[in-house]
């Protein structure tokens, strides 16, 4: 019960979230106020600042808790209760709106924390892309999204090859080198909505969104030739790429199998001991291929 009411307030917009604090807020100070003052209420106050600062924003639960604190001080003052000097339901007020503003801070910072560190579980370290784990969170978002809006969908493996001869030949400083280049080489080409990823050594998957097979030729093919072009201007001399890439124009039911058949591909162009890609789709497929780091040219298979 708790995480599907959990996911339904998570889902909200900030203005959803926003009016549902402050209705639970006059709910909480309508209940105080029937009970009368004698029955403490100060713990349900809480909970919609919590939840303002949780499931909204800082700002949201420090608005939520200037306007819990004035409502308890409106209920206390027509509660009848008795005060000695009329300058201590002010000084109440004040002090629990210093209460609900700390736990509404607290709750916004642990938060932030703990985002960050779901963040940093599913990022490399090294090229700040998406590890596996993070990978497969973002891919079955976007292979659910493809298949309840019917569009296709492309996923690639890529692979470096003779990348080992860099970090013996050249030492590892150079082959992380490579492997930054090759990141932001594959962040610069990319949209928004694609899922880069590097899945450790010298291996990336790529999944695009929304791309049929013209439109995975065109970006594998300047993807590729980026990455010629940056080897060579670099002096990573032997340094190349193969890369295999599937199209389907319905979203696979199974991310795993889909990079899997992009694997098979990719070590097809890797078998062939030069740089290249293989395009495929259900019914065909396009196969490029260079020769001594020349930039490819994209041919049709036979």
């Amino acid at each position: 019960m708790f995480r599907s009411l959990n996911s339904f307030i998570a889902d909200r917009p900030a203005r959803m979230v926003s009016g549902l604090a402050v209705l639970l807020m006059l709910m909480v100070a309508a209940v105080d106020h029937l009970t009368g003052y004698e029955v403490s209420f100060s713990v349900f106050y809480l909970i919609p600042t919590s939840i303002a600062a949780w499931y909204g924003s800082r700002r949201m639960g420090y608005g939520i808790s200037l306007f819990g604190a004035l409502t308890w001080m409106i209920i206390e003052k027509t509660s009848g209760q008795p005060y000695s000097q009329q300058w201590i339901l002010f000084w109440n007020g004040a002090v629990r709106l210093a209460f609900f503003s700390l736990v509404a801070y607290l709750l916004a910072e642990l938060k932030s924390h703990l985002l960050y560190e779901r963040d940093l579980a599913r990022t490399d370290n090294l090229t700040g892309l998406l590890n596996r784990a993070g990978f497969f969170e973002r891919a079955s978002i976007a292979v659910n999204a493809a298949s309840r809006y019917g569009y296709s969908i492309a996923v690639a493996y890529i692979d470096l090859n003779a990348f080992k001869s860099i970090n013996d030949n050249l030492g590892h400083a150079q082959g992380d080198k490579a492997l930054n280049a090759v990141g932001t080489l594959l962040g610069e080409a990319s949209r928004s909505s694609d899922v880069i990823a590097r899945f450790g050594g010298d291996e990336f998957v790529v999944l695009l969104p929304d791309t049929d097979l013209p439109g995975a030729n065109a970006y594998f093919d300047k993807l590729q030739t980026e990455l010629q072009r940056t080897f060579r201007e670099q002096g990573w001399t032997g340094l190349g790429s193969s890369i295999g890439a599937v199209v389907f124009e319905k979203a696979p039911r199974d991310i795993s199998d889909a990079l899997r058949r992009a694997d098979d591909l990719m070590y097809r162009v890797k078998q062939s001991g030069e740089s290249g890609t293989i395009v495929e789709g259900a019914a065909s497929s396009v196969t490029a291929t260079s020769e001594q780091r020349e930039p490819i040219k994209i041919r049709a298979c036979k």
